[in-house]
């Protein structure tokens, strides 16, 4: 009966023993699932058609955040920006004349009516000069004289008239033409920055890491 109990134990014991064997390994060791993830496919495009000049990248290649993937041919936009830059530099150019005041051809329509406007105050005076002597002798009447008096503060008050004219038209023309010339500017401006625009969206970038 002892041998019997022996025996037991034995086989028992060398059970637990290729029992522990077989299972602490695997206890061990890692579980790995075998599997696959799917990506988002995303597609990309030029915003302008035209011919591609330069591809940086091919079918199965990996790509990062902002890396180059193409390159539309520029000659096109490049045209239109150099046309935009050509229409800042004129604005600008406009903006300038605008800030010196009236343009010469203004100016001397305004300072020919001033020198009209002396004119007639010269002249005005001189026949005040001319009529008192001989007013004061009997030979025209006083009121001659009043008549000449008035002729002569109108002149010079035609003349004060047209250099404050001259003086108005100058400021209000510059205030006017600033405002517009500064406007045209900030138009201009603006073509560019779009040519500019249009420009780097001919380049694509990756939007995020994946693979062609």
């Amino acid at each position: 009966m002892k041998q019997r109990l022996l025996v037991i134990a034995l086989l028992l014991a060398a059970a637990a023993l290729i029992a522990a064997l077989v299972l602490v390994p695997r206890l061990n060791r890692s579980n790995v699932l075998t599997g696959y993830v799917e990506g988002e496919p995303l597609y990309l495009a030029a915003p302008v058609s035209g011919a591609v000049a330069q591809v940086y990248v091919q079918r199965g290649d990996r790509v990062q955040a902002g890396d180059r993937l193409f390159v539309v041919d520029p000659k096109q936009l490049d045209a239109q920006r150099q046309q935009a830059q050509a229409e800042v530099g004129a604005a600008e150019a406009q903006a300038r004349d605008a800030r010196k005041g009236l343009r010469p051809v203004e100016l001397a329509v305004y300072d020919a009516n001033i020198a009209a406007a002396e004119a007639r105050a010269r002249d005005a005076a001189a026949d005040m000069r001319r009529v008192q002597p001989l007013v004061r002798k009997g030979i025209y009447a006083p009121a001659r004289l009043d008549d000449v008096r008035a002729a002569l503060q109108t002149a010079n008050a035609q003349v004060v008239a047209a250099r404050r004219q001259r003086d108005a038209a100058a400021l209000g023309a510059r205030e006017g033409q600033v405002q517009a010339a500064d406007s045209r500017v900030a138009q201009a401006q603006a073509g560019l920055s779009a040519a500019d625009a249009r420009l780097s969206d001919l380049a694509p970038v990756a939007p995020s890491a994946g693979r062609v």
